[in-house]
């Protein structure tokens, strides 16, 4: 099925197709200008949907930086197939990556709880400022009120 006309062996097949392990898993993904675009060479087609797989780069858990073929269609037609191009990466550095991505998640979590909290102080903020406007007023015309009063007790008397 290669475009190229050679047998599977060649050595134009191999730097395409790498490792060539078939999964069928949804792997994220984010572009890389290095490795992206369609695959013409590859052996494999999309087998969902019997196209030309695209060059994408894994990022998030033990497969970050794991350059792979995959069904060239964005989400929500995308099927989860991949074909390998890179080896798996041993076990530590898989184990560190998945670690990475889990405090990576753990921060993007915390990050958002203090914006949203940040938004309700704000609120809070603003009303209580709302208040002591309101209170500066009155407390204004309380003053001008007593003014007033010893005005006219002074003149009275």
């Amino acid at each position: 099925m290669a475009s190229s006309g050679s047998s599977i062996f060649s050595p134009v097949v191999a730097e395409v197709d790498g490792v060539g392990i078939v999964e069928h898993v949804s792997e994220f993904y984010l572009p890389d200008e290095s490795y992206c675009g369609l695959e013409h060479s590859s052996k494999h087609r999309c087998p969902g949907h019997d196209r030309v797989p695209t060059r994408r780069v894994a990022w998030g858990g033990a497969h970050t930086g794991r350059r792979f073929l995959g069904c060239p269609l964005d989400l929500p037609d995308e099927c989860h197939w991949v074909v390998w191009v890179d080896p798996p990466p041993p076990l530590h550095a898989a184990l560190a990556f998945e670690d990475l991505h889990a405090e990576l998640e753990q921060s993007r979590i915390r990050s958002h709880k203090m914006q949203k909290q940040n938004m309700e102080l704000s609120k809070k903020n603003l009303a209580l400022k709302k208040k002591l406007r309101e209170r500066d007023e009155m407390l204004l015309v309380l003053a001008l009120l007593f003014v007033g009063m010893c005005v006219v007790v002074f003149l009275v008397l």
